[in-house]
C-alpha cells in the first residue's frame, strides 16, 4: 500500500486524484482549506482510507501546523502531491507588494518545506514520489490579470539539486504544468472560457479525470524512471 500526502485536496483534480488512490487500494492524507461536497462523500464513504485536515496556508500559524504534521508523519508518507493553490484575478499594473507575497505564501512556501521534511525521509526507506502541480500559464508568462498566480508557480517549478541525490534511493521528483481544465474554480477566475479554448490545439479543456491519472501515475509504482522533469499536459499548448 501507498501512503498519499496531498494539498489542495478539494480541489476538482485533487478530488480526481483522491478517487484514483482509493480506487487504487491505496490511503490519503488529504489536506483541504475548505470542505466541499465530492470530497465530504469520498471521505465518508472510505473512512480508512482517507484522513482529512483543514488548513488554510495564507495563516502562518496554520502552515507552521501543516509542517508540525508533515514532521510527525513523514515516515508513513510515501508518495506527495502539492495541487494547493491561489489564484486572484489582479490586472498587472495594480498588483501590490501584499499580492504577490500573499501568492508565495500559498503557492511556494508549504511545499519546499514538506518536501524538505519528506525527501530525506524518503531516500532513508529508499522510495518516494513528488510531484509539484504547476501551471501551463508558466510557458506563456500568465495572463494579463493572473501574473502573482503565473509567477509563484513558476517558483514552485525550482527542483533543488538534492533530488538529484534522493534519486539514487529511488525518490522520484517531478512538475507537471498543468493545462486549462474543466473545473469550477477555472470557470469562475476565467471570463470569456470560449475564446481560451480556443488556445488550444486540441479545441477542448482538459478534464480532471485527465489531470489525475497523470498525477497518479507520476506518484506510484508504476513510474520507475521518469524524475527530475517538468512535463506539460496541456492539449498541445
Amino acid at each position: 500500500m501507498t501512503n498519499y500526502l496531498i494539498t489542495g485536496a478539494n480541489s476538482d483534480i485533487g478530488v480526481a486524484c483522491i478517487q484514483k488512490i482509493i480506487d487504487s487500494g491505496d490511503s490519503v492524507i488529504a489536506i483541504h482549506r475548505k470542505l466541499g461536497s465530492k470530497l465530504n462523500s469520498i471521505s465518508k464513504k472510505n473512512p480508512s482510507s482517507v484522513e482529512l485536515y483543514k488548513l488554510d496556508f495564507s495563516d502562518s500559524k496554520q502552515v507552521d501546523n501543516l509542517l508540525y504534521l508533515v514532521e510527525e508523519r513523514k515516515n508513513e508518507v510515501d508518495s506527495f502531491i502539492a495541487l494547493a493553490s491561489l489564484r486572484e484575478e489582479i490586472p498587472y499594473e495594480n498588483i501590490s507588494r501584499k499580492d504577490l507575497m500573499k501568492h508565495f505564501e500559498v503557492n511556494v512556501v508549504p511545499s519546499v518545506f514538506i518536501v524538505q521534511k519528506l525527501g530525506e525521509s524518503m531516500s532513508q526507506r529508499k522510495w518516494g514520489r513528488i510531484l509539484i502541480g504547476s501551471s501551463i500559464g508558466v510557458k506563456f508568462g500568465g495572463g494579463t490579470s493572473s501574473f502573482c498566480y503565473s509567477f509563484t508557480k513558476h517558483c514552485s517549478e525550482f527542483i533543488p539539486n538534492i533530488a538529484k541525490i534522493w534519486s539514487r534511493n529511488n525518490v522520484l521528483y517531478n512538475v507537471l504544468r498543468i493545462g486549462v481544465t474543466n473545473t469550477t474554480a477555472m470557470q469562475k477566475s476565467v471570463t470569456d472560457l470560449k475564446h481560451r479554448t480556443k488556445l488550444i490545439p486540441m479545441q477542448r479543456l482538459a478534464k480532471p479525470e485527465e489531470i489525475a491519472k497523470q498525477i497518479h501515475w507520476l506518484t506510484s509504482e508504476e513510474n520507475t524512471f521518469v524524475t527530475n522533469q517538468i512535463i506539460a499536459i496541456s492539449g498541445g499548448e
